[in-house]
């Protein structure tokens, strides 16, 4: 039994520890955001652009985009922007209201809270929907950043997903720090 227990803690010892990596997202030279990506996660980033929702021909502006999902679980997501020329959480809901058909067919809002984000106020909204023929579960939030700015972060997970994903999310959502 010691000898098992000695093997395990020896074992916990040569495991390595966690080394994720710290990301920035800037607005020119002024970094407005900060999170820190889980080991065997992937990072995507788009260049700003115009989409437009199935079935619509209006296009909608949306800035840089930096896409954050487990290696191991495709129907795990992040996503994180800072829109140019909102300032305030209730503009950041306001130009959410614009984009929410392009989260999932059928959204229902569950709630909308005040919170804060890593000790930033916050806006968070939790939900559900259709995304690709499957229900989801989704929670976006408003960040307050200092210089007038807001941060969006929003985190899709198809139902059931992994729970270790999960908390992972989590510990991305409290990673986030201002820039400076």
């Amino acid at each position: 039994m010691l000898k098992h227990a000695l093997l395990c803690a020896a074992l916990a010892l040569a495991t390595p520890a966690s080394a994720d990596l710290r990301i920035s997202y800037a607005d020119g030279d002024r970094p407005l955001f900060s999170v820190a990506v889980p080991d065997f996660w992937s990072i995507e980033t788009g260049g700003a652009r115009a989409i437009s929702p199935p079935d619509e021909e209006a296009a909608l502006p949306v800035p840089q985009i930096v896409t954050l999902r487990p290696t191991v679980e495709p129907d795990v997501w992040m996503g994180f922007f800072s829109p140019p020329g909102i300032s305030t959480l209730e503009g950041g809901l306001d130009y959410l209201s614009e984009i929410e058909k392009f989260m999932a067919s059928d959204p229902e809002i569950v709630s909308i809270a005040k919170d804060r984000v890593a000790g930033l106020p916050a806006r968070v909204i939790k939900g559900t929907g259709v995304r690709d023929g499957a229900r989801i579960a989704f929670t976006i939030a408003v960040i307050d950043l200092p210089g007038s700015r807001v941060a969006i972060a929003a985190a899709v997970a198809e139902m059931g997903a992994e729970p270790a994903l999960i908390d992972e999310i989590n510990r991305v959502f409290a990673s986030m720090r201002a820039g400076s």
